[in-house]
């Protein structure tokens, strides 16, 4: 996969990415009652009705789905990585949540107009290169049914990477030791990652590439893709800003395009 404009050659890291201790790693980084008040912004800024159906892409280890699902909504995730669904139908069927799971590329999803809402979470925009992104964006969108709603939340956008950047970091999360190194090609527009991650001697090495965006080539992007921007929040209650933790956008499917 080529994107001519940015000379970016995608290598599809993101297939294989999470598994061993990044996959550890990613169930670790956020705390268990964010994804309570992760249900809670979605089933409001998505204005989510009883028994709303509802797409998580890609879903991960499926925390938000899983809590959407314990609210009474009919859940499906799809992601790429059998282990991060693993995880993901392990917490599901711990807990007694009926989400429907399934294993595949969010830029082809087999749904049309069947959604009343979708959600992309937990930094898994920007994988791919432009080409790539806007297919996903594509996808969505046929998936959803006419007036559904779409939400993003993003912490690698540049108004909320920059103002933080560090080209080395070092942290311990639950007695896993890891070492990122980040380097950025302003030309390209991406943000390479490489994560040295350590545990009792075992020792792994990982690289990604995120597409970074502003927040208006996001907005340019969704509403290309026949979207219409309802709101941008840089928190639950907070409009969007440069230094904000994150960036939240809820759309909606827009009609006769």
């Amino acid at each position: 996969m080529r994107d001519d404009h940015s000379g970016y050659e995608d290598t599809e890291w993101w297939r294989t990415h999470f598994s061993g201790l990044m996959l550890d790693l990613w169930q670790s980084l956020l705390p268990s009652e964010r994804a309570a008040g992760d249900a809670d912004f979605l089933q409001t800024a998505c204005q989510l009705l009883a028994g709303s159906r509802i797409l998580d892409v890609p879903c991960g280890e499926g925390r938000v789905a899983c809590e959407l699902a314990n609210r009474g909504f009919r859940v499906v995730g799809v992601d790429i990585s059998a282990d991060l669904l693993r995880v993901a139908r392990q917490r599901a069927e711990q807990r007694n949540q009926p989400v429907e799971w399934h294993e595949g590329d969010m830029r082809h999803l087999p749904w049309e107009q069947s959604f009343d809402a979708a959600f992309c979470w937990g930094d898994s925009f920007g994988y791919m290169d432009d080409a790539g992104n806007e297919q996903f964006l594509a996808a969505v969108r046929r998936a959803l049914k006419p007036g559904g709603r779409w939400a993003m939340e993003m912490g690698m956008v540049a108004e909320v990477l920059f103002p933080r950047y560090r080209e080395e970091l070092t942290r311990e999360v639950n007695g896993l030791g890891v070492a990122l190194r980040r380097s950025y090609n302003a030309k390209q527009g991406r943000l390479t990652v490489d994560y040295t991650l350590t545990r009792a001697g075992t020792e792994e090495r990982r690289s990604a590439s995120y597409r970074i965006y502003n927040c208006s080539d996001l907005c340019r992007m969704l509403e290309r893709a026949g979207f219409v921007i309802d709101r941008l929040y840089g928190g639950p209650q907070s409009p969007f800003q440069i230094g904000s933790e994150r960036l939240c956008i809820v759309a909606t499917n827009g009609t006769g395009k």
